[in-house]
């Protein structure tokens, strides 16, 4: 459709592909397209004057090709840290992990809070990921080495630090480059800092996100600068109002993005001036 105000009145005459040879005019506009992949989606917009961010997605998962954490998969591991490598953008929570990746809260938020950034690196990016989602590494050493004080006999696999996942220990095990037939008491100083740093910083490469359209979320879209939030009204143009992901409203979770659909579009239902 294309959009072209009247002079008289600031109302609008509103042409549809459905009958492009007629228009029908209207009082007042309610925009709710919803987000838009592409910038060339909302250039109409833009054409009346608006600015516009950049879209990119948001709330994704994360490929990792080859992976061997993906032979984990269905495993949840309550309360991790991630981060992306190289920057300051990070999230904590469950994290899930799946034949093609991870997913679950954790890296749903940190794709919500890095959305620009990863877009700009093509979502190729390295992953730190805080296996028990205690920032101080000395903390994790300290517990390991009343371990070994306490439980010298026991078989490292058959003791597991932090509740973790039987699987996932005996992973963190392997990927630490120690024998799974090894015993607490026969950890050196340099078995026990690697320990460490598997369980407090491990990284792995991300090369992709989510097929496309399965992003729950768009970050980008009308900006708040260009309308009234009182009323939803531009203020670029009388007569005109958005609602809904159409605006550059995005956060960490899906609800938080429906409340914003409800309640921008309650208020511009009420079209007031």
């Amino acid at each position: 459709m294309c959009f072209k105000t009247l002079t008289r009145g600031g109302k609008w005459s509103l042409r549809f592909q459905s009958d492009e040879r007629s228009s029908e005019i209207f009082d007042k506009v309610i925009v709710t397209t919803g987000g838009s992949p592409h910038v060339e989606g909302l250039q109409w917009i833009r054409e009346l004057g608006h600015k516009i961010e950049l879209p990119v997605p948001s709330l994704f998962t994360f490929n990792m090709p080859q992976a061997p954490v993906t032979r984990l998969m269905g495993l949840v591991v309550e309360d991790v840290k991630v981060g992306v490598e190289g920057s300051r953008l990070n999230a904590e929570g469950p994290l899930l992990i799946t034949h093609w990746g991870m997913s679950g809260p954790a890296v749903l938020k940190l794709s919500s809070v890095a959305a620009r950034f990863l877009n700009e690196r093509n979502y190729d990016f390295n992953i730190h990921i805080n296996w028990v989602g205690i920032g101080n590494p000395e903390l994790v050493s300290k517990s390991l080495n009343e371990i070994i004080s306490q439980h010298s006999g026991k078989q490292v696999t058959n003791f597991r630090p932090f509740a973790l996942p039987e699987r996932l220990w005996g992973f963190l095990i392997k990927r630490s480059g120690i024998s799974a037939d090894k015993k607490w008491g026969q950890l050196g100083k340099k078995d026990t800092n690697k320990l460490v740093e598997t369980i407090t910083h491990d990284i792995y490469p991300v090369k992709g996100k989510s097929t496309f359209r399965d992003e729950f979320v768009t970050c980008g879209g009308v900006s708040l600068k260009a309308v009234d939030m009182k009323t939803m009204q531009s203020k670029v143009v009388p007569n005109l109002y958005f609602a809904g992901e159409v605006l550059d409203i995005d956060a960490i979770t899906g609800g938080y993005n429906l409340q914003a659909a409800w309640t921008t579009g309650y208020i511009a239902g009420h079209l007031r001036q």
